[in-house]
């Protein structure tokens, strides 16, 4: 189904293209629900001309741990790589994988949405290795063992116990290719491959809810400008059973026993951490590809990506999408924010 899909993706961004000039477009992204209620239902028309229902598709793509749309849009980019996550630069391959994600998005029915404590709740960022040293420079340049992303935040449709305004993670963290000169490569570890590896007394343990989430470092400084602390989340499980299967929630270095001195389920936390390598699969993410990656069915991470940062070295966008058709209103940030932003 990933070339049903590309395809009705890029038939979507040609016609958007044709009918409205460059700055109209730029226009038009600041703005993302106009580009989801435009693009959506072409994307949605192209799937049935080729024989797909989208309803399939949706379901098809939401059950899977990964799914890696290739030569999506044109990738073609003449300015140098960015040093930082934020601007995204204003060009014809950026807008083009922005209204990518925009549009697979809508055909999954997933709204694309931001946190406000990450990167100021910019819709999207740029994935670049950062020059100089420090705590971002330094991870920037360096491999990512499997976590998933907004990992202190709860799954959707449950509450932090602590504050009901807190808003749940991602149901998928979306990775758009504009250069990878060396081939670096996304790991994807399938939740169902993990846990086949591991034991059942450990699965068990995993399914407690005796762990405590802290923010990860993307979210630390607005964390503690918003709230004064970073928001931890206490007596949570990694592995939470649903209708739809298991899901979870995990950071290698954010993920913790709740009691410090309790053994086992530490020992099954690292004992997961090694399932999740032994699992890890490989997906180059080339210039014009779209991955999406489940953030409750799928943990992801990265090779290590060189040191040189800036002219034409590895950038990639990446954005979220979530379901919110249910979502509390007092999730998102309101005020002066855009809708698209949630809390915190």
């Amino acid at each position: 189904m990933e070339p049903v899909l590309a395809a009705a993706v890029r038939t979507a961004l040609a016609q958007w293209k044709q009918a409205n000039t460059f700055d109209e477009r730029v226009v038009q992204l600041a703005n993302p629900s106009l580009v989801v209620a435009a693009l959506g239902p072409v994307a949605e028309q192209a799937l049935r001309g080729a024989g797909s229902e989208p309803d399939a598709i949706r379901r098809h793509v939401l059950g899977r741990p990964f799914f890696h749309l290739k030569e999506v849009f044109d990738a073609s980019e003449k300015v140098d790589t960015p040093t930082a996550f934020t601007p995204v630069p204003e060009t014809e391959a950026t807008v083009d994988a922005r209204a990518a994600a925009l549009v697979v998005h809508a055909v999954l029915k997933l709204e694309t949405v931001s946190y406000s404590t990450e990167n100021d709740g910019e819709l999207f960022v740029n994935l670049v290795v950062m020059p100089g040293k420090g705590r971002f420079a330094d991870k920037s340049k360096s491999g990512m063992r499997g976590h998933t992303d907004g990992v202190s935040f709860p799954l959707r449709g449950d509450d932090d116990a602590e504050d009901p305004r807190i808003a749940p993670s991602p149901d998928v963290v979306t990775l758009m290719g504009l250069r990878n000169p060396s081939d670096v490569a996304t790991t994807v570890m399938s939740l169902d491959d993990v846990l086949a590896r591991m034991t059942a007394e450990d699965v068990f343990e995993l399914k407690k809810r005796q762990f405590s989430m802290n923010s990860q470092l993307t979210f630390a400084q607005g964390m503690a400008e918003l709230l004064n602390e970073p928001l931890v989340a206490h007596g949570e499980a990694v592995l939470t059973d649903r209708a739809e299967g298991t899901y979870v929630r995990y950071s290698h270095k954010n993920v913790m026993p709740t009691d410090p001195n309790a053994a086992r389920p530490r020992e099954a936390s690292n004992n997961f951490a090694v399932a999740c390598n032994a699992a890890a699969q490989d997906v180059v993410v080339k210039p014009g590809d779209v991955l999406v990656v489940s953030n409750r069915l799928c943990l992801h991470g990265r090779a290590e990506p060189g040191v040189e940062a800036g002219g034409r070295t590895r950038w990639l966008l990446r954005t979220y999408g979530l379901d919110t058709s249910n979502l509390n209103p007092q999730k998102r940030h309101l005020g002066e924010r855009p809708t698209y932003v949630l809390y915190p």
